[in-house]
């Protein structure tokens, strides 16, 4: 019979400890706060550009841009044309106002002006273009064509020689280009290609 009430007490006793435990278990005290170095890093800024590279997005407008632009060219009808000039002239303009230190934005856009016949546009622009690089031959044989198109020849020839001096050498787009039509009829043509050891068939 003692035997029976000690087991008895025992178990008793085991349960209530049991019981204790669980009590304590079923609260668990909260986790500490991670260390400073285990927080995730703030999100990162984008890399800035290279000092005189356009950022990614003013790439991407310019290249989108000049898609447009060879669309427009091989469009075979005129919305189709309008559309995708002003698509265009939109894209240079985004890349503009990200960047309006970035010269080849504002000649790229010109170019799109000069297809719309809009020559004073283009001209602002690339007078524009030739403040921020003015050593840039693609920009001076842009200014070319302008002043060609809109038949201010002396001045056309100005900027060709400006061109041809900082390095131009396009050969096709001299041999071709009706954007400078009235220099190649010009008497000083072949003299100044000769000046800088330019050629042509």
């Amino acid at each position: 019979m003692k035997r029976t009430i000690i087991a008895s007490l025992a178990v008793t006793g085991f349960i209530a400890l049991a019981l204790i435990g669980c009590g304590q278990q079923s609260s668990p005290p909260p986790p500490p706060p991670p260390p400073p170095q285990a927080q995730a890093p703030a999100a990162a800024a984008p890399a800035p550009a290279a000092p005189g590279q356009p950022s990614l997005e003013v790439t991407q407008h310019l290249k989108q841009g000049m898609a447009y632009v060879s669309t427009a060219k091989n469009a075979n009808s005129p919305a189709i044309f309008n559309e995708n000039i002003n698509n265009a002239i939109n894209e240079f303009s985004n890349a503009i106002k990200k960047d309006p230190g970035y010269a080849t934005a504002y000649s790229n856009r010109s170019v799109a002006y000069m297809m719309q016949k809009k020559y004073n546009l283009a001209l602002d622009d690339l007078k524009k273009a030739k403040e921020l690089k003015p050593n840039d031959p693609s920009v001076r044989y842009n200014l070319a064509s302008c002043h060609s198109l809109m038949g201010n020849v002396d001045l056309g020839f100005v900027e060709l020689d400006a061109a041809l001096a900082n390095g131009f050498n396009d050969y096709d787009s001299l041999r071709k280009d009706p954007d400078i039509a009235n220099l190649r009829k010009h008497p000083d043509w072949r003299k100044t290609l000769e000046k800088y050891k330019v050629f042509l068939n």
